[in-house]
This record gives C-alpha cells, structure tokens and sequence, in this order.
C-alpha cells in the first residue's frame, strides 16, 4: 500500500524546507534507511532518509521548491500501484484534519470541565525528541538540571 512520505520538521524552528537536490527518481527502488532527498532548513541542509521500502511512485515538491512542514513531498509504494486516490484524496485529508481539530475541541473543553486534569499555569509538557531520522526511543544519559530549577 503507498506511504505518503510529507516534508518532514528537520529543526524545532523549521516551519517550511527546501528540497535541494533528489537523490532518488520516480521508479527508483526504496530501501529504508536510504537517502530520499538533501531539504534545506532555516539552518542547514540535511539528508532526510526513507523510513518505508518500495518504489518512489510520485514526486510532490521539486528541486529548489519550497513547501511548508506536513506538505506533501512523496510517494512510496509498490510499483504500478495506482496512487490517484492519494493524489486526488486532498479533500479527504483536509476532512479527517477538520475531524481531528473537532475532536481536539471536544476534548479541550471536557478538560476545561474537569479541573483535576489541567496542568497549572506556565507547565509545558516536554516529550522526548526525535534526534535523527531513525530514532524510535532514546535513553536520557544524565539530567543536567534538577526539579524546581529555572
């Protein structure tokens, strides 16, 4: 079944990249872990490897294009599957976008209603990091800053 791969955040300030150079074409055999493509960030160029298998099916932001994070860059998937659905589905995602935001609300404003759920004022959840490409799990060495600190 074809992945849609989207322009992914390089940088926690990357808002839009720059696809600089393919280093795949469109019916290139995919192996994960290969490098798909070099995406100029607000900071520097950077490799964006694959993280599915199969044949590049389609080719969604050209060298030298810009495109905002969560856009469309490829397509991957088998070869001569048809991905018209996928290119024509603009509207089913910016359904299922409207849906999650809807969701998103319903569940603000049941938070909003439980008081014992809400963190206090100024508290932001900090999650770990994707640190390269292939990071699915990091371990956190030493914590250079205690509880209560600023």
């Amino acid at each position: 079944m074809a992945e849609i791969v989207n322009m992914p955040r390089l940088s926690d300030t990357m808002e839009e990249g720059v696809v600089a150079a393919w280093l795949k074409n469109v019916g290139d055999k995919v192996e994960e872990g290969d490098i798909l493509a070099e995406i100029e960030t607000d900071k520097a160029t950077m490799e964006f490897e694959s993280f599915q298998e199969g044949v590049l099916l389609h080719i969604g932001v050209q060298e030298g294009e810009t495109a905002p994070v969560d856009q469309l860059l490829c397509i991957i998937g088998e070869e001569g599957e048809d991905i018209s659905s996928l290119l024509n589905g603009d509207n089913s995602t910016s359904e299922s976008k409207e849906d999650t935001s809807k969701k998103e609300e319903s569940n603000d404003s049941s938070e909003n209603d439980s008081s014992n759920d809400e963190l206090p004022e100024g508290v932001i959840i900090v999650t770990m990091p994707r640190l390269s490409d292939t990071m699915e799990e990091g371990t956190v060495a030493s914590w250079l800053k205690s509880e209560g600190d600023t």
